[in-house]
């Protein structure tokens, strides 16, 4: 199993759409970096003008901040998605599979070493990631990171790495009951219907639409990726600490953060999706 894992590891680093994800994830920081150095330079000509601008210092920077946080987490799920999604279908297609089922090693084996070979190295790179961003606005915008304790950091780096194994999961159950593209199309929508779910409950806790927020979290239910990221800006944020939290809702704010037994159904449905998995797997007719 830990040999799957360590060649599934290094196969993907090996891929095209790791080193464009890679290529793509350093312009983001560039071009994120360069945003907040303009924004710190202006909030700067404020001050110096005279202006007292705490409060909209405080939600401008958490709108930044949940902006880098959101595109940082969408460049995790296309890397999660792309990558692993034909982790069993298209390695069936080509016969790879074929000769290493015929070794004496189990099946759960196989689909248990494919997820922590996927599993750890999208860990590994969204550290990086949430690295990244907080590095950045712990320089040009630390107004945003004011409630970030270390345990809060510690706290969201585990639910930053818990989003892309979530669609790492979902990817893999998709790979072991249909071919590459049609597991792709299934997952990307799943990723987008709760993308659209997580909007729809924010919308419904701002104007009060009880049928909004339900449709929300029956989403988040379905795919609860959305739900973690905003679990995690939260965290980082403070929101829940905050003050001037409620001023900065906005697309990118939290109305009400998701409850801790949220990331307690994460994880059950991330080992459901790796059980339906091996089950699927076991039951395929090689």
């Amino acid at each position: 199993m830990f040999n799957i894992a360590r060649l599934t590891f290094w196969e993907v680093t090996r891929k095209k759409v790791f080193l464009v994800t890679i290529l793509l994830s350093l312009a983001f920081l560039l071009l994120y970096g360069i945003a907040l150095h303009f924004t710190a330079q202006e909030i700067v000509r404020m001050k110096a003008m005279g202006q007292s601008q705490l409060m909209i210092q405080q939600v401008v920077g958490n709108q930044i901040l949940g902006a880098g946080l959101y595109f940082a987490s969408f460049l995790l799920a296309l890397l999660a998605l792309l990558a692993s999604v034909g982790s069993i279908a298209s390695e069936i297609e080509n016969g790879l599979l074929h000769a290493i089922v015929s070794k004496p090693i189990k099946r759960r084996e196989i689909v248990l070493g494919k997820f922590i070979g996927y599993g750890s190295m999208l860990a590994a790179y969204a550290m990086i990631l949430y690295g990244g961003i907080l590095g950045l606005n712990w320089y040009y915008n630390a107004i945003s990171l004011t409630f970030l304790s270390p345990a809060r950091t510690i706290y969201g780096a585990l639910i930053f790495i818990l989003q892309p194994l979530v669609l790492l999961s979902v990817a893999m159950v998709c790979s072991t009951l249909v071919r590459t593209l049609t597991a792709g199309i299934i997952s990307t929508i799943l990723f987008g219907l709760a993308m659209v779910g997580g909007f729809l409950e924010q919308i419904g806790n701002l104007v009060g639409k009880t049928t909004l927020v339900n449709i929300g979290i029956a989403t988040s239910l379905v795919m609860p990726s959305d739900a973690l990221f905003r679990k995690l800006l939260s965290v980082v944020a403070g929101s829940d600490v905050n003050p001037l939290s409620s001023l900065s809702l906005g697309p990118f704010g939290v109305a009400v953060p998701p409850s801790n037994a949220m990331l307690v159904y994460t994880c059950l449905y991330i080992l459901g999706g790796i059980g339906l998995a091996i089950y699927n797997f076991n039951q395929k007719d090689l």
